[in-house]
């Protein structure tokens, strides 16, 4: 019988958890579940890790605390769940088309995050200002955009404030999914979302002032 030489042996693992391909996602998901479920104050790096199943030397290795996890969390929730929206429709449909999509994260599995962040923005702004940019406003820059555009191409009035327009938009949408009392359940508000929607967008645009375009200048 041949020993194995030192060498030749196949190397044993050390003790511990199997290392993940996909730790970075892991980390990811639960950092936005844990945040969602109990706050800023029940985040830390070993729950994370103990969350999302994986060595405590993997997360420590990748952030050096929760903020820098929490945040490149949320930068990697943006990329995956970017606003399906065709910026070329006709503003009503566009409004209506985002609006629905927006929507619907909310009442998805990261609604709890969602609404955490806002309210951890809402108390802390200047803490979580880095935060509150990646999740809210990159979240609804694009319609900042295409509501300036509509107002520029006369699609909107003349003198249409797009800050307020997109504030009464978001603003019912957080309501309705997240805060309003005796709310039905999550699956009946899906079930009535298009049309909520499009009866809010049509309200909105229906009490927009109709003012008509400056007259041109008498030479």
């Amino acid at each position: 019988m041949t020993l194995l030489s030192d060498d030749s042996r196949p190397a044993r693992r050390g003790p511990g958890r199997p290392r993940h391909a996909d730790t970075e996602e892991r980390a990811y998901r639960s950092a936005l579940e844990l945040f969602g479920q109990r706050g800023w104050a029940g985040l830390s790096l070993d729950a994370v890790a103990q969350h999302a199943g994986v060595g405590k030397s993997s997360i420590y290795l990748r952030w050096k605390d929760k903020r820098e996890l929490l945040l490149d969390a949320v930068r990697d929730f943006e990329t995956r769940h970017v606003n399906p929206a065709d910026p070329s429709l006709p503003i009503r449909d566009y409004l209506v088309e985002y609006a629905v999509a927006r929507a619907a994260l909310f009442l998805g599995k990261q609604g709890a995050t969602m609404a955490a962040i806002i309210s951890a923005a809402v108390a802390n702004p200047d803490e979580y200002a880095d935060i509150q940019n990646e999740s809210l406003n990159r979240g609804v820059l694009a319609l900042m955009g295409r509501l300036e555009q509509a107002v520029a191409e006369g699609e909107m009035p003349i003198g249409t404030s797009a800050a307020q327009f997109l504030e009464a938009l978001e603003g019912a949408i957080v309501f309705h999914t997240i805060i309003a009392p005796g709310r039905p359940s999550k699956d009946q508000i899906a079930e009535t979302l298009p049309q909520y929607v499009t009866e809010l967008v049509d309200w909105l645009l229906r009490g927009l002032p109709q003012r008509r375009s400056p007259d041109p200048p008498a030479w």
